[in-house]
């Protein structure tokens, strides 16, 4: 799921501007950062909710931290969305934080 949701929120953000999403590779998971024109794309285009209707069980409650955190960040100039994911596709774990 996290390379899913990399790969779909790159291809989905790339789509739309120069983006510069960043994907890095973790032991065992990936870490996504978001530019701070693609938070705010996030953020005025509730991806999260597209993300939440994914059918998995992590969706949801990823999709809700992604639009809070884009919301969040979206406010301050240069503010950006940086997210991990962990673990195996049916117990995934991980981090999201909002960056001003």
């Amino acid at each position: 799921m996290g390379a899913l949701l990399a790969a779909a929120a790159s291809a989905v953000l790339g789509a739309g501007s120069a983006s510069a999403v960043a994907i890095t590779p973790l032991p065992g998971g990936v870490q996504v950062d978001l530019t701070a024109a693609d938070t705010q794309w996030v953020a005025q285009n509730h991806f999260g909710q597209v993300i939440a209707g994914l059918p998995h069980p992590s969706a949801a409650s990823f999709g809700e931290a992604l639009d809070s955190a884009a919301a969040l960040s979206s406010q301050y100039p240069g503010g950006r969305v940086v997210f991990t994911v962990y673990g195996p596709f049916n117990e995934l774990n991980g981090t999201m934080l909002a960056l001003q």
